[in-house]
């Protein structure tokens, strides 16, 4: 029997415990807000704007919330209305001075030196901002207002199949968290649910998780007749875990999908609901909504093989798995190696973990790699890494790096990108074993005033 253990973290979005690991998904502090300070603020986002598409690998997708956050802060920062008020640039020329013709669908308009101006597109009215104008008065820049942002390719890969189809049903933003009589015995939620705390009860729009829904169900139509997902999604004890509205589209879904649906039909088919069923404000927000093209791509299965066929190279990883002592098949010196593959130049890869094995592993792949720091914490709570230099805002320090040089340091290895993950605990703690490496404990206790935690 397939178990789902649900519970609300303190910002008010959903967190699950895993019986098979004996922890928990999410930080007990904020699911949501995780996501968010450890895998979508670290990204230099005016940066990756300036590329034709972004291209992102979610390893462990698991209820979505590390490619949600990423769409919606998309959408609640880049949307037309908020581009109306800005405007990014594209195609920068260091070596002119003068600012080029703005492109608009119909109109092209010549800007003269750096004064405010109104640009008129199709039905769009943007106001230039002269502070922007000042700092981009070296620039050469062409923008198209019908394509300002970049296509999204997201490719999300999970083990599990049933959590990866609850993801667009997961709620979050819930103000209202009562004493929760939870099925698992896990002291740490209920000490994080009884402090204060100025975390925001931030929510995904429904405009995000109806777009993964039509493109889940579109690619993944057994999730139709998947019994399993549809005891967990149907079930009472359940029901204030998950979003109505877009529980609600999906049952309209099942009620009107016929015994069997053609491969050739599924797409008009969600057309004909959408139509049908979705209300007025998700179709408004759906039509300006400036991620029209956004693909989003399911694959449930070991991520090692997944990743091993895949031929894409992407321009950010998020590396949610849990922890290496637990999961070290995701966390292995060869793994990286493959990511590494994988990776564009000026590419990222951010995980929460700051364990000095994985550390260590991606340096011996050849990653340039620093610490992401929380501001709310002000304190470092992860990992990025690249193959440019330049993109690590937050250098290790030297005791970081000294870190790396200890039994802590020995990388965990699968040869073959096959082996059990009690193998390969096995495999690293005969390494750790007969090292001739100063441990861990022994080092931070010679660098103890070394120590750094926070800027």
């Amino acid at each position: 029997m397939y178990e789902f253990h649900p519970y609300f973290t303190h910002d008010g979005s959903v967190g699950l415990y895993s019986p098979i690991y004996n922890d928990i998904y999410h930080s007990a502090t904020g699911a949501l807000t995780e996501a968010y300070e450890k895998f979508v603020l670290p990204i230099n986002m005016h940066k990756l704007l300036k590329n034709d598409s972004i291209k992102i690998l979610d390893i462990c997708y698991g209820i979505g919330y590390n490619s949600k956050s990423f769409l919606n802060y998309f959408y609640k920062n880049f949307s037309q209305k908020k581009i109306s008020k800005k405007i990014f640039q594209k195609n920068i020329n260091h070596a002119n001075n003068n600012i080029d013709t703005i492109h608009t669908n119909n109109i092209s308009l010549q800007e003269e030196g750096i004064c405010t101006e109104e640009i008129h597109t199709n039905n769009i009215k943007l106001e230039k901002d002269k502070k922007l104008v000042e700092n981009c008065n070296t620039y050469n820049d062409t923008i198209y207002a019908n394509n300002i942002l970049p296509r999204i390719f997201i490719t999300a890969v999970d083990n599990d199949k049933i959590l990866s189809f609850l993801s667009p049903f997961i709620k979050t933003g819930e103000k209202n968290i009562q004493d929760q009589n939870l099925d698992f015995d896990y002291e740490i939620v209920n000490k994080f649910l009884t402090e204060e705390s100025k975390i925001k009860h931030n929510k995904i729009d429904n405009t995000i998780n109806y777009l993964l829904l039509e493109q889940i169900v579109t690619s993944n139509p057994e999730i139709l007749d998947n019994k399993q997902f549809l005891d967990i999604l149907y079930a009472d004890k359940y029901r204030g875990f998950f979003e109505g509205n877009i529980k609600g589209i999906f049952t309209s879904i099942m009620q009107n999908k016929g015994k069997v649906i053609p491969n050739e039909h599924k797409n008009s088919f969600l057309h004909n609901i959408y139509y049908k069923y979705v209300s007025n404000c998700y179709k408004k927000s759906l039509k300006v909504y400036p991620l029209n093209d956004v693909t989003f791509n399911l694959k449930n299965g070991d991520a090692r093989s997944i990743i091993l066929e895949d031929k894409n190279k992407y321009d950010v990883i998020f590396l949610d798995a849990f922890t290496p002592s637990k999961c070290p098949c995701l966390w292995s010196y060869e793994f990286f190696r493959l990511l590494y593959e994988h990776l564009n130049q000026d590419g990222i890869i951010l995980t929460y973990s700051t364990s000095a094995s994985i550390r260590s592993a991606m340096m011996t792949c050849s990653f340039h790699i620093g610490n992401i720091f929380n501001e709310r914490e002000n304190k470092f709570t992860g990992t990025i890494a690249s193959k440019n230099k330049k993109l690590i805002k937050y250098e290790l320090s030297e005791y970081d790096l000294g870190l790396l040089k200890t039994t802590a340091g020995i990388f965990y290895r699968d040869k073959n990108l096959n082996a059990l993950n009690e193998a390969i605990i096995k495999e690293r703690k005969q390494e750790v074993k007969s090292s001739n490496r100063i441990s861990s404990s022994k080092y931070k206790r010679s660098h103890k005033e070394d120590k750094c935690y926070t800027m």
